[in-house]
């Protein structure tokens, strides 16, 4: 049961900045050559060697980099709510990702060995589980030091920002506009708790008498965002998710970044994104200011 609770930890979706995945990856690649260069783990038939013992090294190395770089452009294009990317679901994918870049070692067996059975089954398995061997330190080490590492950091963030309990409510309310004419609508922002990305549309959750209600309407998070600009307490604190700062009940950390829990909204919790930690705690010291 803790390794379930463990990881279904929130944890932070890297594979929005291809730039910097990029990078990574060939950080990677060195690392694993240099790795294999050093230590010879595998046992090895240099008399089957097409090509030498360096450049099998460098290709075994250096290949994966278009596997990985396209398996997470369909990744970040598939994933549409990143705050709810979580350390299992960073484990399943990486672990996918080895699979396929195993697969292709075993694809490439004939370009590099003359061995006869390069196509068979046991050779199949040798990539598969030397892949699985280099790939198991960022598995089975660095994610769960990393999710520690910023469980530790966002905790100390905490601690150095005011609690949302000082600020004063307020009732106003305020015509929208939406891109169809005639479904313009009115909100007030003493329920408004919080609106979030649905496809082609935003959906606006609000406090009511029986805890809190939904509206659906066809129009972007930034058209949104956009007509709310008069109210300094709404925040767009991810992607996908515009806060009312003052419905906030309590502020947790987690990897991503916080996770706010929101007076009489009861179906979890929303994400403030690592890159707009900073941001949000300026704000939101700001709103309790006043």
């Amino acid at each position: 049961m803790k390794i379930k609770v463990y990881i279904k930890q929130a944890y932070p979706f890297y594979y929005e900045d291809f730039k910097k995945v990029f990078i990574l990856l060939c950080g990677v690649a060195i690392i694993s050559f240099l790795f294999t260069y050093l230590f010879e783990p595998f046992n090895v038939n240099q008399a089957e060697h097409k090509i030498s013992s360096l450049w099998i090294l460098i290709v075994h190395a250096f290949i994966p980099i278009p596997t990985a770089l396209g398996y997470l452009f369909l990744l970040n294009k598939t994933v549409k709510d990143t705050s709810r990317w979580t350390l299992g679901k960073e484990f399943l994918n990486l672990a996918l990702l080895l699979f396929l870049i195993g697969l292709t070692s075993f694809f490439l067996r004939d370009f590099i060995y003359t061995n006869p059975d390069n196509w068979s089954f046991r050779y199949f398995w040798e990539e598969i589980r030397n892949t699985f061997l280099v790939g198991s330190l960022i598995l089975i080490i660095i994610l769960p030091l990393n999710l520690e590492r910023l469980l530790y950091r966002h905790f100390n963030f905490l601690k150095q920002i005011a609690t949302p309990s000082s600020i004063i409510k307020s009732s106003n309310s305020i015509q929208i506009n939406t891109p169809i004419l005639g479904e313009q609508f009115e909100i007030n922002m003493g329920t408004f708790l919080f609106a979030k990305v649905e496809g082609n549309y935003i959906e606006i959750v609000y406090s009511s008498v029986t805890g809190f209600g939904k509206l659906l309407k066809r129009m972007t998070l930034k058209e949104f965002e956009e007509q709310l600009n008069p109210f300094p307490y709404v925040f767009k604190v991810h992607r996908s998710y515009l806060v009312n700062l003052q419905s906030i009940e309590s502020i947790s950390g987690n990897a991503q970044g916080y996770a706010l829990r929101l007076k009489n909204f009861s179906e979890g919790t929303i994400t403030v994104s690592r890159s707009n930690i900073q941001e949000f705690n300026r704000v939101l010291t700001n709103c309790n200011k006043k």
